[in-house]
């Protein structure tokens, strides 16, 4: 694995002028190898095939500030709106079927109630439970049903074990081990799905995008945080591979922040297809506005084309 290799391609969809949308915060992949982009603007949710082809949208006044998406194991789709405090879940054509949370009714700042400012889920079926990422208001990792009961919720503020300073991503393993990437302490916690510590990866900078895919797991590091340490070499934004039996780094994708052909911007979401090709939703413009720089045309959405 670490003699593959990636060639950054920025323009490789192809979306009609009319679909109005501006940056991407969440990509995932269905069974039918199609990419759904959760976006920030008009149209939240778009779909087009691994070559960029666009195929359609969907749930056009649904969200108010889109986060994550997922496709889980029987090809439904679970969006997660920090805006409005819900998640979502539809089927693949665009029918909404459940909703967990009260829309824009957010629970008390940092209380472990469900919830404030969620940002992501995992969906476990050999357990029939949904974890999700209570990562911005909050600092809680919530179980639920797979009917979106709720059963329990663990975390709070800190830096101890089980404490959180943002939790941003979550994913689960063959194994049903929940890694959750606790961004601004720069480590990834692991957890049984009790909410059990387990363990925690560290040696990486604002850990955001998480995926597991056969055995490996790929984290978007977010990078620098401030202006001042914009320019600092070897902190990202970057993509790291690890191999998940050992937990080791496997290998580095990314020379710091910029538009050159190996610079990122704002790694956000990630996900891989059946070729190992890696797309990341990147929150460009969010970013470029939260460190005083000027807006980009970029609308977030990058494939990492693999070749070996």
């Amino acid at each position: 694995m670490s003699d593959w290799n990636y060639k950054s391609n920025k323009n490789w969809y192809s979306v009609p002028p009319q679909v109005d949308w501006d940056e991407v915060a969440g990509v995932s992949i269905d069974r039918d190898q199609n990419l759904i982009l959760f976006a920030r603007g008009k149209t939240p949710v778009i779909v087009v095939d691994k070559k960029g082809e666009y195929i359609n949208s969907f749930a056009h006044k649904d969200f108010s500030r889109p986060h994550s998406v997922r496709v889980d194991d029987k090809n439904y789709i679970w969006f997660v709106d920090d805006g409005d405090h819900t998640v979502k879940k539809y089927d693949i054509n665009g029918n909404k079927l459940m909703t967990i949370g009260i829309p824009n009714s957010p629970s008390p700042t940092h209380s472990g109630i469900p919830f404030n400012r969620c940002t992501d889920i995992a969906i476990d079926y050999l357990s029939d439970s949904i974890f999700i990422s209570d990562g911005y208001g909050n600092s809680s990792i919530h179980k639920y049903s797979i009917d979106g009961e709720f059963i329990k919720s663990w975390g709070s503020p800190g830096t101890d074990q089980s404490e959180f300073n943002i939790v941003h991503n979550i994913a689960l393993d063959s194994n049903s081990y929940l890694y959750v990437a606790d961004r601004e302490n720069h480590r990834i916690q692991i957890f049984d799905t009790n909410g059990v510590y387990v363990d925690q990866m560290i040696n990486m900078h604002r850990p955001c995008a998480l995926y597991i895919d056969n055995d490996f797991l790929y984290v978007g590091e977010l990078g620098y945080g401030m202006s001042v340490n914009q320019n600092v070499p070897n902190i990202g934004p970057r993509i790291s591979i690890y191999n998940l039996s050992n937990k080791k780094l496997l290998m580095r994708w990314g020379e710091g922040f910029g538009d050159k052909p190996d610079q990122l911007y704002a790694p956000h979401s990630i996900v891989v297809d059946n070729n190992n090709n890696i797309y990341l939703g990147e929150v460009s413009k969010t970013n470029m506005r939260n460190i005083g720089l000027d807006d980009i045309e970029y609308k977030g959405v990058r494939k990492l084309e693999y070749y070996n």
